[in-house]
C-alpha cells in the first residue's frame, strides 16, 4: 500500500483528527512517532473546521508488513461555569447562527423517511413556548419518556433508526436532539470526546478491529445555544445519556432534575474532554460505508488510548496527557475504503460504552 493511496487503511493511518484548542481546553501535541521514529507531518482542517494531522513518509506498507503510529497529548481544561438564570427566547438568537446550524449534512431533511413526522414531533414539544430552556426541557423530558438506551450498536444509526425505533446510544441520541432543535430554530451541534475514568481498563472488538481503552471511555453529546437576557448568550452541553444523578427506569435514562441533563452534564461536571464537533458532516453515514469496507479487508486495525492526570497547583484547572497508538498489520492484499471515515469508525467504536450512573464513579 502506498501512502499516497486514498481509499485504503495505511492513508486512513497517515491521516487522524487531533485535539482542537476550544474555549475550555487547551491541547498540545506533544509527541508524534511513526514506527519508533519521530514523524514528519502537517496539519489540517476537515470540513467542520476540526484540527487533522498528516503523517508524511514514502514507505510503502508490503504484505506481512506492520506500520505503527504514536500520538502523545498535553490537554489541559479550565473550570467551566453554565448558568440557566436568565435565558432568553426564540426571537434573541442571532439569525447568522440559525443559518450557520441549519437543516444541513448530518441534519438534512431529505434524508428522513418521513421528515413531517420528525418535524411535527419537534414542533408539537415546542407548543406556544418561546422560551429557549423551557423548550429545551420540554425536549428533553420527551427523550426521558419515549427513548431508550441501547448499547449494543457497534455501528452508528441513521437519524430516523433512531426516532423510529426510540432507541440509540450516547451520539445517536444526541444527533436526535441537535435535530429537534436545528427545526426550532435553536442552534446546536453533535461533540465526541473521551473522559477520563481511573480505573477503567477495556478491550473492546469489532471484527477485525481491537480498542484498548485505560482510564478512557468515549462519550457524545450535543452543544446547543442558549440566548441570555443579559449578554449574547452562549453554548451550553446537554447530555442526553450521562449525567448527575442519571437512573435506569424500563430501559429509559431519566434525571431527578431535568436541569441535571445540562449543568449535571459529563462534559460540565466531569472530565470530559473535546475531540470531534459535528457541525454538518454526515459521518454516520461516513462511517456505515468505512466500516463495511474495513471489515471486508485483510488488515488487523488495533488501538490503545490512555489517560493520566498531570500535577496542577491550579485547583481550577485540570492537565491530562492522552496517548493514542495505532497500529496497522496488514496480512494480504487490503480491500479499500475511505479515508476519513476510519477515523470516524474509530470515534464510534470509543462510543459503544454500557450507560452508568456518573454519581458512582
Amino acid at each position: 500500500m502506498s501512502p499516497e493511496s486514498p481509499n485504503t487503511p495505511y492513508y486512513y493511518l497517515l491521516n487522524q483528527n487531533i485535539f482542537p484548542n476550544t474555549t475550555y481546553q487547551t491541547a498540545i501535541l506533544k509527541d508524534v512517532t511513526f514506527n519508533g521514529a519521530a514523524a514528519q507531518f502537517i496539519t489540517f482542517e476537515d470540513e467542520d473546521g476540526n484540527p487533522c494531522i498528516q503523517i508524511l513518509t514514502n514507505r510503502t506498507l508490503q504484505k506481512n508488513q506492520s506500520a505503527e503510529l504514536f500520538m502523545t497529548f498535553i490537554i489541559q481544561t479550565g473550570e467551566k461555569n453554565f448558568d440557566l438564570s436568565e435565558i432568553g427566547n426564540l426571537s434573541q438568537i442571532p439569525r447568522e447562527l440559525v443559518e450557520k446550524y441549519s437543516l444541513t449534512g448530518l441534519w438534512n431533511l431529505s434524508q428522513l423517511s418521513n421528515s413531517s413526522e420528525v418535524i411535527s414531533t419537534a414542533r408539537a414539544l415546542k407548543g406556544e413556548e418561546e422560551n429557549v430552556l423551557s423548550i429545551i426541557n420540554n425536549i428533553l423530558m420527551w427523550f426521558e419518556e419515549n427513548m431508550t438506551y441501547n448499547a449494543e450498536l457497534f455501528a452508528p444509526q441513521d437519524i430516523w433508526t433512531t426516532f423510529l425505533t426510540k432507541s440509540g446510544d450516547c451520539d445517536d441520541q444526541a444527533n436526535l436532539f441537535v435535530l429537534f432543535c436545528r427545526i426550532l430554530g435553536i442552534p446546536a451541534y453533535t461533540v465526541l470526546g473521551p473522559i477520563y475514568l481511573p480505573g477503567i481498563n477495556k478491550l473492546e472488538e469489532d471484527n477485525n478491529m481491537v480498542f484498548n481503552l485505560t482510564n478512557v471511555a468515549w462519550h457524545g453529546w450535543a452543544m446547543v445555544y442558549l440566548p441570555t437576557n443579559s449578554d449574547n448568550g452562549g453554548w451550553y452541553p446537554v447530555d442526553l445519556t450521562y449525567f448527575k444523578d442519571a437512573y435506569y427506569e424500563s430501559g429509559h435514562i431519566k434525571s431527578r432534575n431535568i436541569l441535571d441533563h445540562i449543568n449535571g452534564s459529563t462534559f460540565s461536571k466531569w472530565d470530559a474532554l473535546e475531540y470531534l464537533s459535528v457541525m454538518s458532516a454526515d459521518y454516520v453515514n461516513e462511517t456505515l460505508t468505512a466500516r463495511n469496507k474495513i471489515i471486508g479487508s485483510n488488515v488487523m486495525w488495533i488501538e490503545t488510548h490512555y489517560i493520566f492526570p498531570i500535577g496542577n497547583e491550579d485547583q481550577s484547572q485540570h492537565v491530562y496527557a492522552t496517548t493514542i497508538l495505532h497500529f496497522l498489520m496488514p496480512t494480504v492484499v487490503v480491500l479499500c475504503a475511505v479515508l476519513i471515515f476510519t477515523i470516524l469508525i474509530r470515534h464510534r467504536s470509543r462510543s459503544r460504552r454500557p450507560f452508568e450512573d456518573p454519581s458512582s464513579t
